[in-house]
């Protein structure tokens, strides 16, 4: 008896924890998605990679490999905002 309360505490408490790890990782896919926004913005807008790093803060590398992949999906005119939230 005491076995089974004490295991579905923990499966209740492993619960809770994978809940909030999915909550957590759902608000930095969604603060990525929006950096990403920003930066496709700032770049139609004619601002510098070196600007927009440092506004955003994201490498120049990063931001030159989104910048390349909304231009490749903007000329086939497939889903222009990129999918790269890794």
């Amino acid at each position: 008896m005491i076995n089974d309360v004490f295991l579905n505490k923990v499966i209740d408490l492993k619960s809770k924890i994978d809940k909030e790890k999915s909550f957590n990782d759902g608000i930095e896919v969604g603060a990525k998605k929006q950096k990403i926004e920003i930066l496709i913005t700032m770049y139609n807008k004619n601002y510098t990679t070196k600007e927009i790093a440092s506004i955003i803060n994201m490498s120049t590398y990063e931001i030159e490999d989104i910048i390349k992949e909304y231009e490749l999906r903007k000329k086939s005119k497939v889903n222009v905002m990129p999918v790269n939230l890794s």
